[in-house]
């Protein structure tokens, strides 16, 4: 498998992480927003369907989440807009819209949406799902401009490492630094950690540092033996 699938794979798990947050809400929608994160749609749908006249931003905010997990994403989108017309603010509706052109894979529409939420309430998983837009376009300067946004505005170490990625091609060296820092404030538990590893490794060879990349691989598959990835690179470059 090529670098650039790798990469392609490397965003599917943040937009997957980011796609699958549905949006924190209150009492008497919180039951309905725990049905959402167990992935019992069915449920979910029922219960907000009961609040959309008491609760009609909220409910038709939190319908549209379950229609995006479900991958219906016309209905998802037709949501998003019954909770717009009910004054759901403009921030909140780009967000989302961001997160739908992303799982249509429109990318041109989701970076739109997703710069004028940004724009609105910088928050840092706006900018992170910004950024992972523009590195899915290909633009190294879109990705640069949300993952800088991101780190700025708390997302730390996500923003690291996916700007250790944006910058992989054009300066190995840089992009081994923010892999390395964003190894080290990565948790344990996140999916990313070892994508951090590997991609430190592959920054080495570019820089010429093959016995470092290999020891590197190494110490990758001691950590998480299960990580196919590692064995491949370090059958392709050799003992």
């Amino acid at each position: 498998m090529g670098p650039m699938n790798r990469v392609r794979i490397t965003l599917l798990v943040l937009f997957g992480l980011l796609l699958a947050s549905p949006v924190a809400a209150e009492e008497p929608l919180s039951y309905a927003e725990q049905l959402i994160r167990s992935g019992e749609y069915a449920l979910a749908e029922i219960a907000l369907e009961k609040q959309i006249a008491d609760h009609p931003v909220a409910a038709a905010r939190l319908l549209s989440d379950v229609y995006l997990f479900e991958g219906d994403l016309d209905r998802a989108q037709h949501w998003l807009e019954r909770a717009r017309e009910a004054g759901l603010e403009d921030a909140a509706y780009y967000w989302q819209k961001g997160r739908i052109e992303s799982a249509r894979a429109n990318w041109p529409a989701a970076w739109a949406a997703l710069r004028s939420a940004v724009a609105l309430a910088p928050r840092p998983e706006y900018a992170l799902l910004w950024g992972a837009v523009g590195l899915a376009q290909g633009d190294a300067e879109r990705a640069r401009l949300g993952f800088g946004k991101a780190e700025r505005s708390g997302s730390g170490a996500s923003a690291l490492f996916l700007q250790g990625l944006t910058l992989l091609s054009s300066s190995p060296e840089q992009a081994l630094a923010l892999l390395r820092r964003a190894q080290l404030e990565l948790g344990s538990e996140s999916p990313l950690k070892p994508q951090a590893i590997y991609w430190q490794a592959r920054a080495l060879e570019r820089l010429g540092r093959v016995k470092e990349a290999r020891s590197t691989l190494r110490f990758l598959l001691r950590s998480y033996p299960g990580y196919g990835p590692a064995r491949d690179e370090l059958n392709r470059l050799g003992p």
